[in-house]
């Protein structure tokens, strides 16, 4: 049987003052292309599956669509665990009624982990949703004196799991955590802070298969313990070059192989001055990150540089009050911007200088003064 590996979705995740719905979308597309081509018979989500507890209709809707592609058109067993970015409860609603259709969701950890048994019962998959390692103290009181750290409050459940598991079958484990010496994207931004709870691979000794979410780049931790990483590129830096893309496993021989599965857009950094950079024919299609050597941050030069590239989000250039130094400004930035924070940052970027009280007042009476005629208009 072929079992697909995804991770870290991230839904409703924005990006600039948009979001990456036609990009999740585009790569929903391979996947469902992938997965009638190789046959693959369940598909695993290792965690993330939202950006956050509470989103959008939309990031709603995307998901609903793939649950549906994947259960209900391809007939695929479709197994999600719950994040740190996930909200347990809200995932897990209905779950009994979701499972029927193929679609097993594991939103709270439970002492007894309930496999889910594919291939006729010659796989079992063993879903361990995000946790804390107060969890596993309350769902194993008899272990508490034990349980000081995450690893050991991993290593209490996995050997419970192994105490009960058949060793006639394919054993793997989907899990969200944080692994000790995995590489991280900057895009990460949870596990950066979060090494206190990292845990060693060998907790997972005996399982055929680990199959990992929780870091955005894809690796190989042990050879039966792998990180499948995000489908998209979520941030600058190192996860511009990374390969995206999915992990597929045959369970006949354990074998492994990883897809990759290219982004509708990509990202990429790229530095000049500003008439080198608008030049640049091979930027258009990308989110960017741009470094303007010969102008100087500001709302001027964002708004040119968005009318040749719109999905620049971020411009650095020099900085007025640093003189050559570099400062960066980014779409949300300008976005969370009110009328006086604009007014302000004019002031700074053309005349080196804080507006005085007296121009402030002004500059207010002059916005009250417009809204009205708005609104009388």
């Amino acid at each position: 049987m072929k079992i697909l590996h995804t991770s870290d979705w991230h839904l409703g995740m924005p990006v600039g003052t948009g979001s990456y719905e036609g990009c999740q979308r585009h790569f929903l597309a391979q996947l469902r292309e992938l997965i009638v081509r190789e046959g693959v018979g369940a598909v695993l989500l290792a965690g993330d599956v939202y950006d956050a507890g509470v989103v959008s209709a939309d990031a709603i809707g995307i998901y609903n669509d793939a649950a549906s592609m994947l259960c209900v058109q391809l007939g695929v067993t479709m197994i999600v665990i719950a994040g740190n970015h996930d909200s347990a409860p809200r995932l897990a609603s209905c779950r009994e009624l979701l499972a029927a259709s193929g679609l097993h969701v594991r939103g709270r950890l439970t002492r007894d982990v309930e496999p889910v048994l594919l291939d006729g019962g010659r796989t079992a998959v063993y879903p361990l949703p995000f946790f804390t390692r107060d969890a596993v103290s309350a769902l194993f009181p008899e272990k508490q004196e034990a349980i000081r750290s995450t690893e050991t409050a991993y290593q209490v459940l996995c050997d419970h799991i192994r105490s009960q598991m058949d060793p006639a079958r394919r054993n793997i484990i989907l899990s969200h955590a944080l692994i000790v010496g995995s590489e991280l994207s900057d895009s990460d931004r949870s596990a950066r802070v979060g090494f206190a709870t990292a845990v060693s691979k060998d907790v997972f000794d005996g399982f055929d298969y680990v199959a990992l979410g929780h870091i955005h780049k894809p690796q190989v931790i042990a050879p039966h313990v792998r990180y499948s990483g995000s489908p998209l590129k979520y941030s600058f830096g190192s996860e511009e070059t990374q390969e995206k893309g999915v992990v597929l496993i045959d369970t006949d021989d354990m074998s492994q192989r990883f897809i990759p599965l290219p982004p509708l857009r990509d990202r990429a950094s790229a530095a000049g001055t500003l008439d080198e950079l608008l030049a640049r024919e091979d930027l258009s299609d990308q989110y960017l990150r741009l470094t303007v050597t010969d102008r100087y941050a500001g709302l001027e030069l964002l708004a040119q540089l968005r009318d040749r590239f719109p999905n620049v989000l971020e411009v650095c250039g020099k900085s007025v009050e640093a003189g050559d130094a570099l400062s960066a400004l980014s779409v949300e930035e300008l976005e969370s911007m009110d009328e006086t924070d604009i007014m302000q940052k004019f002031m700074a970027e053309n005349f080196g200088c804080e507006p005085t009280d007296a121009q402030l007042a002004l500059f207010q009476d002059v916005l009250a003064w417009s809204e009205e005629e708005g609104e009388l208009s």
